[in-house]
Parts: structure tokens; sequence; C-alpha cells
């Protein structure tokens, strides 16, 4: 072995694992990497809908005037009293009281205060939160499994099995209408004759992607109406038998 295959030896042994999953990946499929959201301290109560990790942005609410705040529902280990006229921002729901940050004369707190100390939110946000959670559980689940399902957004999947071979998007009077289309590949050995270095003629193998299949979703006003998969394609991604529930806007 000569130096110059000493070196390419020595960098291929130096590069990070993350080029080496780009190259065995085979095109089509992306790796996406979740986070684990088993590892949060915060005990939940049972019942009560929790907004950090399914909404995007902050619920901002005021509290209207002094509240005692607990560590949760039963009433169980008072935190402090809030103060009066101040804002604060929204962590949880349930039937009877709200969980949130705000200010108490102690300090910084987070816990339940009954709902009628806090105001600021728009009419029908209970029903519509129970709503958007309801289809937020659908879709996470949907999205753990790498799977997709007519009713799920763009983004959403995107999220489940990555960004597409291919997009195409147009406008008409109806709306938005997106294509995204997913190829499958398979590697398939090649034979073929050439010359070693003695200058004899040899049989090697190479191997070249082939496509194996296709999987295409169309979306009307970012929500999927249909989803076709070609044959041959090795995907188990997805669920027809499945459908998500329809957007819910919280504002």
């Amino acid at each position: 072995m000569n130096a110059r295959h000493l070196l390419a030896l020595g960098l291929l042994v130096s590069l990070p694992a993350t080029w080496a999953e780009a190259q065995l990946r085979r095109p089509g499929i992306v790796i996406v990497k979740r986070e684990d959201r088993s590892k949060s301290n915060l005990v939940k109560e049972d019942g009560a809908i929790y907004l950090e990790g399914m909404v995007e942005k902050e619920v901002p609410v005021r509290v209207t005037v002094a509240a005692p705040v607990y560590a949760n529902l039963k009433g169980e280990r008072w935190m402090g009293n809030l103060l009066p006229d101040q804002n604060a921002v929204l962590l949880a729901v349930s039937e009877k009281a709200y969980r949130v940050r705000a200010r108490a004369k102690q300090g910084q707190v987070a816990g339940w205060v009954s709902k009628a100390s806090v105001a600021g939110l728009p009419e029908g946000f209970e029903e519509n939160l129970r709503l958007y959670h309801e289809r937020y559980l659908v879709v996470s689940e949907l999205i753990e499994k790498q799977q997709i399902a007519l009713g799920m957004t763009v983004a959403e999947v995107a999220a489940s099995i990555g960004p597409p071979d291919k997009r195409n998007s147009t406008m008409n009077q109806g709306g938005r209408i997106d294509s995204l289309e997913y190829i499958s590949y398979q590697r398939v050995p090649q034979t073929y004759t050439t010359i070693d270095p003695f200058g004899r003629p040899i049989t090697a193998t190479r191997y070249i992607e082939v496509e194996s299949g296709r999987i295409t979703v169309e979306f009307t006003n970012d929500v999927a109406t249909s989803i076709s998969e070609s044959e041959g394609f090795d995907y188990s991604n997805a669920r027809l038998d499945v459908s998500v529930p329809p957007l819910v806007f919280l504002f």
C-alpha cells in the first residue's frame, strides 16, 4: 500500500459518522431525528392539556385579581399569591383551573390558579384547544412512526418522512395546490470487464442506484387530499386507513 492509499484511508477513518450515514442512506429517504419527549421533568395532571411542545408561540393572558397559586390541581403545596393586574403566560388548561407562569409576592412561579382570576383568552379558546390537542395527538403518533395520512399539512409530511425529491406548486381560483413526490431506490449489481494493473482482463461488480417506486402526496390549501404509491415502493409510511382531523386555529 503506497503513501497515497494510506492518506486516503486515514481521511476515511477520520470522517464523522454523519458523513458515513449520508453515503449509506438511499436517495429519497431522509433520516429525521426527533427529540425524546419522555425527558421532561414536569409531572402532568390527568385531564389537563399542556401547551408546551404543542403550541409554537406562548399564549399571553392577564391575571386580573390576586389569587393563590398551587403546585397541582388538588390544591396541594401552596406556592404563593399572584399579584393582580399583571401579564402572564398560559401553560396548561384543565376543566377547573389554568396553569400559568406569572409573578407572585414570593417571586416568579408556575402553578394552577382559578379560571376566574385569569382573562384575555378569545371566545371559544378552550373548545378549539381541545380539538387542536386531539389533532396534535394523531399527527404526533404518525410522525413518531414516520407515517403519513390524509389531512396532514405539507410541513407535517416533511417532518414525518423528510423533504421530497420533487415538489410542484400551482395557484388557481380554488387556492394553492402542492404535489410532493418521494422516490425509492434499490442497489442493483452490475457486472463489467476491466483491466487489472498487470494488463489482464478481469470481471468486476459495481452497484448502481435504480428507482424502485415512488409515492406522491397531493395537497389542496396545505391539506393532503390524496396519496398514491407506485408498485414496488417499499415504504410502509402511507396510512390510508387513518384520516387526520381538520386543522384548528386557536386565534
